[in-house]
């Protein structure tokens, strides 16, 4: 029997709801949309250890990251995620070049000196490798971001709203060119975003999200086919 790459079940306890999560990936990306305030950024901030659900379990590969009942918890910077927010958190101190090596080991940046330039390179952003963040648009930041996350080679990757603040031509190019270099890496990938379009092309299986709750995965072409069955009962 295959482990999936996350298993994920816990309830954590927000502001104005309990939020309750269940989530499975096998491969490929998980994609997390609907509404604002939903609870979809507080799941991956869980996942990537940024936030102790307040019971359940988080496993990665069959490891556990987190186990309330075990008293099991691995910090974040030892669970090797790649984690873009929404807000991509740059170090305006220092130069882009700088900001995608940050969370390289010193053994990993002696051995993967050229992986750096071909993954700028790759996001448009070779360039402005001396560039300081605050002289970038926001389209670049986000792929500055994104080249940070991919650096490290990391075991899952989150993305929060990756496109955010980018217009609607730059968005599918950048789109693109992610999902071609995740499909490449072998990614396991979870995204969140409330645009309808984007969870379908990108999502290998679709998880909404009601408030403070994960409804049941699908495929898109299920999502499309219940949309499709829905319309007609109104013709």
């Amino acid at each position: 029997m295959t482990i999936p790459v996350l298993e994920a079940e816990f309830s954590l306890q927000a502001e104005e709801f309990a939020l309750q999560v269940n989530l499975r990936l096998e491969s490929g990306v998980l994609v997390l949309f609907g509404p604002s305030g939903s609870g979809k950024t507080l799941t991956l901030q869980a996942l990537a250890g940024l936030r102790r659900p307040g019971s359940g379990h988080i496993r990665l590969f069959g490891q556990a990251l987190l186990d309330v009942e075990a008293r099991i918890e691995v910090p974040s910077h030892r669970r090797r995620i790649g984690y873009v927010p929404q807000h991509d958190s740059l170090f305006p101190f220092t130069d882009v070049q700088h900001n995608v090596r940050f969370g390289l080991t010193r053994a990993r940046r002696r051995s993967e000196r050229d992986s750096v330039p071909d993954l700028m390179e790759r996001l448009g952003i070779a360039h402005l490798a001396r560039s300081r963040p605050g002289s970038l648009s926001g389209g670049e930041r986000r792929r500055v971001a994104l080249a940070r996350a991919l650096a490290v080679q990391p075991r899952l990757l989150l993305l929060d709203e990756p496109f955010a603040g980018i217009d609607r031509p730059g968005r599918e190019r950048l789109r693109a060119v992610l999902m071609e270099m995740l499909r490449e890496r072998r990614v396991p990938t979870v995204v969140v975003t409330h645009d309808r379009e984007e969870a379908l092309q990108m999502g290998d299986r679709l998880v909404p999200y009601t408030r403070g709750a994960t409804g049941q995965a699908r495929e898109p072409g299920e999502v499309l086919a219940s949309e499709a069955a829905h319309d007609m009962e109104g013709v």
